[in-house]
């Protein structure tokens, strides 16, 4: 436990340590950044600048400024890449300052003494030294890294060392800090009063080709910050390696790193939403966000296996732990892959016991391998290369290639959208920040950065990547088809649109369980390709057809399917319905025929989803006409409800699915009569015709 300071002078101790601390984004490069590797949160530059600086500077009524401990950890890195450290030698004693030191030493990464006492034992008052090689070491801030930042920002202004990593961040800090100084009249003498205690953390068990100091490390900052202000969920399936669902979805996000031809780009994909309950993406150029991912290995790893068997089953009520762990284990053949029995990090290991909270992370990485040679595959292909998508990826890499950052603001807008995790809240809290000053006055303007310039850049940018985006997916890029691909996108970028066509798969897997020849794990692959195949033939253009399938499930759509009121999460049952009655239409199957010979489970599941989602539609039907008909008596209203929900369904069938009038009343007729499905809890007051949730 050590202290920074400001101010002062430039060679002490403490002022060295200040720009020393070292925040995630400046020891390693974004590019090659694992998520594995991920030890905080993003920064918030705008919360820095315009919260914390100004609290250190300004005179308080209540008694000094105070910050607690920074915690900061010395990890290995050569050229900005992780490493481990060399095993650490045997303490020595030695002379050194006039005392005598306990000396510990790893290679030429670092070293440590701690002073002894008159009997050669360690010295009570727990006095130590830490010295470390920049060329192989680093001093990684873990928590207080706003403080932190706050500290090196002062200390780069004020000493002009902005560079290196920093340097993009500059525009961030050096006006403000500057204008702080002015208005606060702030001077050396006083920046040198400033001292900020830092609790520096090193890992002696950590050393040596074996060891693991990044993940103690990650460890730590979850232990840390438990009780703290939380992490955002993002940050939290980024950190953790207490649920294997969150070791197996940062595994998608890193294969998208290194993504391969054709692949979801990562920048489509949001992860670093800081906020607490981040269950949508906010920015309008992505696809998707890692929220949804976990959805996707929660419910096809861990099912539970009765959503994928069961089609006419909504998600609800209890899931038993053991038996998602049991449909994990299934899943992933790990039979095939761990022994009965094995020890790992000391503990002992049951394969039988093996689930969400209880694995080897020590053989994480052969669990990593078998997920993403098989099911991880899955869901980037899907994600990647079904039509929608591919034309939202195609349409955001064109708009991403035409863009000019030739401008600082322009720069930093492009880098918010395809580059520095965490500037696009930065840019958003900032402009937030600026519109309040303006509304106040205060007889002045606020200067407009370039800071406010690029979220304004942002703003008028999202109509070019619209046109981009439609002449994708629609080839055109009219007002009319820019409507029309908005309208397609706001339900294909929902996670019930997104969940519910993986689940389609998951499902039909589970069919395929039971088809002769059964299903062996290293066939899912190529079933996605083929499913992937069906879809885009289903949403091919065909002019000998009167209505465009691109179309078919938005709800702007004459006579469209798409009657969800809302289009939260939990309604991906309803959307895989949509995704199966896209593959029984005969261009569609004939690509997945091959692999359901029988196609009895498959007519058989279809109807059960058809059912469930006829009771919605006629649940919501119900719930429309106690506003618009409030003197129907209940008996009435089911009535007419029921014909309102059936009747545009069987359009809705007729116009997109191929589904004749005929072949629909045949269906009528087979299903048993029952009661409107009393599990579904909506909204009364919802109506047909409101706008959906993105959600």
């Amino acid at each position: 436990m050590t202290k920074a300071r400001l101010g002062g002078d430039a060679d002490a101790p403490e002022r060295q340590l200040t720009k020393s601390l070292a925040p995630v984004r400046e020891v390693m490069d974004p590019g090659d950044l694992d998520f594995n590797q991920l030890l905080q949160r993003d920064l918030d530059d705008h919360r820095v600048a315009g919260k914390l600086i100004p609290y250190l500077f300004k005179q308080q009524m209540t008694g000094p400024a105070f910050f607690p401990p920074i915690v900061a950890v010395l990890l290995p890195f050569q050229a900005k890449k992780p490493t481990t450290f060399p095993a650490l030698g045997a303490p020595i004693p030695v002379d050194h300052d006039d005392a005598r030191w306990q000396e510990e030493q790893a290679g030429n990464a670092f070293r440590i003494h701690r002073l002894l006492g008159g009997d050669g034992n360690l010295h009570p008052a727990n006095l130590g030294k830490l010295w470390w090689n920049q060329s192989e070491s680093s001093l990684v801030v873990l928590d207080g890294q706003h403080r932190a930042m706050g500290l090196l920002a002062v200390e780069r202004t004020l000493s002009r060392s902005w560079q290196g990593a920093g340097m993009q961040f500059r525009p961030f800090y050096e006006h403000q800090v500057e204008q702080l100084l002015r208005d606060h009249q702030v001077t050396e003498g006083d920046l040198a009063k400033i001292e900020v205690p830092v609790t520096v953390c090193w890992f002696p068990e950590e050393t040596g080709e074996s060891s693991r100091p990044h993940e103690a490390a990650r460890k730590l900052f979850v232990d840390v910050n438990k009780e703290a202000r939380p992490p955002s969920e993002s940050r939290i399936i980024l950190l953790s390696d207490g649920e294997l669902s969150n070791v197996l979805t940062r595994s998608l996000l890193s294969a998208l790193r290194g993504r391969a031809e054709n692949q979801l780009p990562l920048y489509a994909v949001e992860y670093d939403n800081p906020e607490i309950n981040g269950s949508r993406p906010a920015r309008w150029s992505v696809m998707t966000n890692i929220h949804l991912f976990k959805m996707v290995v929660k419910r096809c790893i861990f099912g539970p296996p009765k959503y994928l068997t069961n089609l006419a089953q909504p998600f609800g009520g209890r899931e038993k732990l053991e038996d998602r762990d049991s449909f994990m284990r299934e899943q992933l053949d790990l039979v095939s892959l761990l022994p009965p029995e094995f020890s790992d990090g000391g503990r002992h290991y049951v394969l039988e016991a093996i689930g969400e909270t209880e694995f080897p992370l020590g053989r994480a990485e052969e669990l990593v391998g078998r997920f993403m040679d098989s099911w991880g595959t899955v869901f980037l292909t899907l994600l990647s290369k079904t039509a929608p998508y591919r034309a939202h990826a195609a349409g955001l890499a064109t708009f991403k290639d035409s863009w000019d950052t030739t401008h600082n603001h322009s720069a930093l807008a492009y880098d918010a959208l395809f580059g520095g995790v965490g500037i696009y809240w930065t840019l958003r809290d900032s402009y937030d920040e600026y519109q309040r000053q303006r509304s106040e006055g205060n007889g002045h303007l606020p200067v407009k950065t370039d800071v406010i310039r690029a979220w304004e850049a942002l703003k008028e940018k999202e109509a070019e990547f619209e046109e981009h985006r439609a002449r994708a997916y629609l080839n055109a890029a009219t007002p009319l088809a820019i409507k029309q691909s908005k309208a397609a996108f706001a339900v294909f970028n929902t996670h019930a649109c997104q969940l519910g066509m993986i689940m389609t798969l998951a499902s039909l897997w589970e069919m395929r369980k039971n088809q002769p020849g059964g299903a062996e794990l290293k066939d899912l692959p190529a079933f996605a390709a083929s499913l992937v195949d069906a879809w885009n033939a289903f949403f091919e253009l065909d002019r000998r057809r009167a209505h465009d399938r691109r179309h078919a499930f938005s709800k702007e759509a004459s006579k469209s399917i798409n009657q969800i009121v809302n289009m939260d999460t939990p309604n991906a049952v309803y959307f895989r319905y949509f995704w199966l009655q896209a593959l029984a239409t005969p261009s569609a199957w004939q690509h997945i025929a091959p692999w359901l010979i029988d196609r009895t489970a498959f007519d058989k599941g279809l109807s059960q989803s058809r059912r469930l989602y006829l009771d919605l539609c006629t649940k919501q039907q119900s719930n429309a006409l106690k506003v618009s008909e409030p003197t129907l008596g209940p008996g009435k209203r089911e009535e007419k409800a029921t014909d309102l929900a059936t009747s545009a369904l069987k359009k809705a069938l007729g116009t997109w699915f191929e589904v004749s009038g005929e072949e629909f009343e045949a269906w009528r007729a087979s299903q048993p009569g029952r009661p409107v499905q009393s599990e579904l809890d909506l909204d009364d007051t919802s109506s047909p015709n409101e706008a959906p949730d993105r959600d």
